[in-house]
């Protein structure tokens, strides 16, 4: 049988429940130094062409539209 961890053994909140206000998750991460996603989903801004997007992926540490990610 395994030991479970509580959720506090994994860090500090992050994200919505964490940051100031008006900073965005890119920034959020990369100020924290903490691990980033590969994959996000919401209202973001494609940080190559500036097209507003419901999904993004994280590109060269920015997050882009699925036109601009170099696959």
């Amino acid at each position: 049988m395994s030991d479970d961890a509580t959720l506090s053994a994994f860090g500090e909140p992050t994200d919505a429940d964490g940051g100031e206000a008006g900073e965005s998750e890119p920034d959020r991460a990369r100020d924290a130094g903490t691990d980033l996603s590969t994959y996000a989903w919401g209202s973001y801004a494609c940080r190559r062409c500036g097209n507003e997007v419901e999904r993004v992926w994280r590109d060269d540490g920015d997050l882009v539209c699925s036109d601009c990610k170099s696959w």
